[in-house]
């Protein structure tokens, strides 16, 4: 049986965000329908930009601690500073929200207690653009309840940040930021290290980052590459199973690798993307003792996405494609992998001088196994 998903939004002025005074400082909202670009005035959906400064002024500490203090969130973490966290939104489960890293998704293959394992902290972070409410039509699976998206920056301007913490039970984090180049050609990189020897049995962690962008300015575009692993072992008391089951331990591994072209012809607007994002996740029930339960997966995503936007007197039109392998290999689960494609396609169009917004979109998608 084909299924096609179709959705039709009408938002007026009476709809604006409810901190139109603080949001209307943002110029565009880059996720908006993933391929049309928008000023936030026009953008129907429930967005919300987090700032610069707001991280800044903020006293959190990870991404997740700054998502906790906006409406709609439910961040579920296990263990301090960044350990592990699911993000829920608006009652939804951690599957069902989408987490992306410059637009690239962070998905995890096996579960999506990882998909916010990210290779940097929270000092390397531009801003984080929220959707709230379903998205799947745009994005796709993973996005029924929203979409995070964490956007890190290059810049020619020769800077370096250097950021550090300490407290009690042996707690401490420190890391080091450098922004380099020319306007031609800006490059990032950051690298961090923090642990602890753990607020009580077996919560002791460490966690060690590395990630390093770049953009490169072409005429009426750009070419940005991004590149980053991390490395996390944790004890994790209570984290699965019972609360009871006190001696679990948890090595996991992410990383992201993309290349990204933005291209402008005149009244075309190109956007493309080709990523691989693997995860490694190693589960001992009773730590060190890997002869009584334990379970290794390796995950990996390889995908390629296109999408395009026209902009006519009918407004804007924009047409996108994914396409995606994914890979899972497990001591426990077995081999397994999966082809999806995906379709995308949207209208923007305003009436009644910009007073009235609507947006109908489409989207399909294929498994390779599953079918449509």
């Amino acid at each position: 049986m084909k299924k096609v998903v179709l959705s039709i939004l009408l938002v007026g002025n009476i709809l604006q965000f409810a901190a139109q005074s603080k949001e209307s400082e943002i110029d565009e909202v880059n996720i908006q329908g993933k391929f049309l670009t928008l000023p936030v005035k026009k953008v129907n959906e429930n967005v919300t930009v987090i700032r610069r400064e707001q991280i800044i002024n903020s006293p959190a500490k990870s991404v997740e601690e700054v998502l906790a203090q906006f409406t709609g969130f439910d961040i579920r973490r296990r263990g301090g500073n960044g350990v592990q966290a699911d993000i829920s939104l608006r009652g939804s489960s951690f599957e069902q929200v989408l987490i992306l890293v410059n637009g690239i998704r962070m998905s995890d293959s096996q579960t999506g207690h990882n998909s916010m394992n990210l290779p940097f902290d929270l000092a390397s972070v531009e801003r984080i653009e929220v959707i709230k409410g379903p998205s799947a039509r745009s994005f796709g699976q993973n996005a029924y309840a929203g979409v995070v998206n964490i956007i890190t920056k290059t810049s020619d301007e020769e800077k370096v940040i250097v950021s550090a913490n300490g407290g009690d039970f042996g707690t401490y984090s420190l890391g080091v930021g450098a922004n380099f180049g020319s306007p031609k050609i800006s490059s990032f990189i950051q690298v961090n290290t923090s642990s602890s020897e753990g607020y009580r049995y077996n919560t002791d962690y460490k966690i060690n980052n590395v990630y390093y962008q770049n953009e490169i300015a072409l005429q009426n575009g750009n070419l940005k590459f991004q590149a980053g692993i991390q490395e996390k072992k944790f004890g994790a008391n209570g984290f699965y199973a019972s609360p009871n089951a006190i001696d679990q331990y948890e090595e996991t591994q992410a990383s992201i690798v993309s290349l990204g072209l933005k291209q402008n012809f005149s009244n075309f607007k190109f956007n493309s993307n080709i990523y691989w994002r693997r995860g490694q996740d190693m589960y001992e029930y009773v730590r060190n003792r890997p002869e009584i339960y334990r379970n290794m997966h390796i995950g990996n995503n390889i995908g390629f996405e296109a999408n395009g936007t026209y902009h006519s007197g009918l407004g804007n039109t924009g047409l996108g494609v994914e396409l995606r392998k994914e890979f899972l290999a497990s001591n426990n689960l077995g081999h397994r992998e999966r082809f999806i494609t995906q379709l995308f396609l949207e209208h923007h169009f305003s009436f009644i001088q910009n007073k009235l917004n609507v947006s109908p979109g489409v989207s399909w998608a294929n498994y390779a196994e599953e079918g449509n």
